[in-house]
């Protein structure tokens, strides 16, 4: 048995409403950029809803990225998430504003960081010969992070799949066969705005697969070097 890092993934799940805005430290009158981390790992959403001027009602912006400015203070900023069955989800953080000119600001160098907590990424099975059976390929990562499988090698019963994570481990029943040695299998987990996980597994004959684990830029598929932070 080999085990290079489980569990099922439950249905119907409540939708994600997680945000982040950017800068962290505005000033009055300067422009805040809200980005919605929001998903329903069952399927799609529905709509995305912002109160930006905590009012109680959620018709300030509508979608992924609203951009507004506060003046000087503390400002409660909620994200309503309804997914198609009509499941909806809340999710509200505060927004400390410091007295202030945008004309003054030096701008922001937004340095992603690492996604919290760090992806985990398990394959398990057993090799015979030139044969690698494979009984669990999971992730577990933040909710609503996006994990996809590339599969090369003349085995593969895929070429790329992708699931959104749950809030438990995220398995990949369709790769749990038998494959080839020299069948490559790279996972990449990210979410916006954030360092994700880069995880590849070269399958080889008589020993367990060779394992690599590195960062990953939201967008891409190619690996970096981890942070320090």
């Amino acid at each position: 048995m080999l085990v290079c890092a489980g569990g099922a993934f439950a249905a119907n799940s409540r939708p994600d409403a997680g945000f982040g805005f950017f800068p962290p430290n505005p000033v009055s009158g300067q422009t805040v950029r809200f980005v919605s981390y929001a998903c329903d790992p069952d399927g799609k959403l529905a709509e995305q809803a912002w109160d930006l001027d905590d009012d109680g009602s959620f018709d300030d912006a509508f979608g992924t990225n609203p951009f507004t400015s506060f003046s000087a203070g503390p400002h409660r900023v909620k994200l309503r998430v309804t997914n198609r069955q009509g499941v909806t989800a809340t999710r509200s953080r505060i927004v400390d504003v410091a007295p202030g000119s945008p004309d003054y600001v030096v701008p922001f160098p937004f340095d992603p960081p690492l996604l919290s907590p760090f992806p985990f990424v398990r394959l398990s099975g057993s090799v015979t010969g030139a044969r690698t059976r494979i009984s669990v390929l999971a992730v577990r990562a933040p909710v609503c992070s996006r994990a996809t499988v590339l599969c090369a090698g003349e085995s593969c019963p895929f070429r790329r799949t992708t699931k959104f994570t749950g809030r438990g481990p995220t398995r990949f029943r369709a790769i749990q066969r038998r494959l080839l040695a020299g069948t490559t299998i790279t996972v990449l987990v990210t979410k916006r705005d954030r360092i994700g996980k880069f995880t590849r597994f070269r399958l080889r004959a008589d020993k367990a697969p060779k394992r690599i684990d590195r960062c990953l830029r939201f967008g891409s598929t190619r690996a970096i070097r981890c942070p320090r932070n």
